[in-house]
């Protein structure tokens, strides 16, 4: 029988990505749930599926027949969306950022364990090829810095929530942290950060829109990240520096020299090597099997980069470094 499926948000990624995805997939969407009732049932005449305005209604309905929920919100509204269904022992793919909080964040991963669920994470960056690659030939390897950086521009219409620190959590927490997440898949987790910011070229945000952290792993690793929404030209990426290897990654790419031979290679963003495909093949396939093993970003993880994104935007506030250690 295939895995039943529930969506909670509508918009944004589930609508751009997990919608054609899931449609690949051995699962059967049978749940959409959005405030915006119009979304919800656009969503919902394409699969067949039932529409909710009311997560509590969509439970309170629908939990016997869900193995797992999909939570799509901005991270201003997750609430209680992640307890319930923990609650009731089904699976979650949650998307990033979890929550505005560390606070709200350790209640969901407490829930989450108590209840022995499948728990993962938006963060597709770990499912990429050319990241695969990229700790492949770094395995073994003395990292020594990596630099990374997410400049673009400013999301949303006017007002959108992505434009409001209180409730996007600014760039560095809702965008950026695709990049400072996988610098911590790749040389560990931070011992302090300390990061400046400032806001001197747009109108359109009450958040910094640019910002610079440096960071000390426990690995001994230095990192950077640099991020703008002010940038004329999409830019994401890492530059790494270890002992025999100088590489430049982003999702879809890497280049650089290890052990003296040059290295260019390019993957495919279609289907097989779509990052956002195999990061839902794994999830599904750790809720069929109960078996999380495959799971590169199990939720108790993605808390960690939260933090380090939080500490970001408290290190810019206060003018001091923050200790994560």
């Amino acid at each position: 029988m295939a895995t039943q499926l529930a969506f909670i948000g509508s918009g944004g990624v589930a609508n751009w990505q997990h919608f054609d995805n899931l449609e690949r997939m051995d699962a059967d969407i049978v749940a959409i749930c959005d405030i915006d009732e119009e979304a919800a049932r656009t969503a919902a005449d394409r699969f067949d599926a039932d529409v909710y305005t009311d997560h509590h209604d969509l439970y309170e309905e629908a939990s016997d027949e869900l193995d797992a929920v999909f939570v799509c919100l901005p991270p201003f509204a997750h609430e209680d969306q992640e307890l319930m269904a923990a609650e009731r022992g089904i699976d979650l793919f949650v998307e990033k950022p979890l929550a505005l909080s560390n606070e709200k964040a350790a209640e969901i991963r407490d829930a989450i364990e108590e209840n022995d669920v499948v728990a993962q994470v938006g963060y597709n960056w770990r499912y990429a090829p050319a990241i695969d690659r990229a700790r492949e030939l770094l395995e073994g390897r003395t990292i020594g810095y990596i630099d990374g950086r997410w400049w673009g521009g400013v999301a949303g219409g006017e007002d959108h929530w992505w434009r409001h620190q209180d409730r996007s959590g600014g760039q560095t927490v809702e965008q950026a942290t695709h990049t400072f997440d996988t610098i911590r898949y790749l040389a560990g987790d931070v011992d302090r950060v300390f990061a400046a910011g400032a806001n001197r070229i747009s109108e359109l945000v009450d958040f910094s829109d640019v910002t610079s952290a440096t960071m000390e792993h426990e690995s001994g690793t230095v990192s950077h990240v640099s991020t703008s929404c002010v940038a004329e030209d999409h830019q994401s990426g890492l530059e790494i520096v270890a002992d025999g290897a100088t590489l430049e990654v982003d999702q879809h790419s890497i280049e650089g020299v290890v052990d003296g031979e040059e290295i260019d290679e390019t993957f495919d963003a279609e289907v097989e090597d779509n990052p956002y495909v195999r990061e839902v093949r794994a999830f599904l396939d750790a809720v069929e099997t109960g078996d999380d093993a495959g799971v590169r970003a199990p939720y108790a993880d993605a808390t960690k980069s939260l933090a380090l994104t939080l500490a970001v935007n408290e290190s810019i506030e206060s003018g001091e470094p923050v200790d994560l250690s």
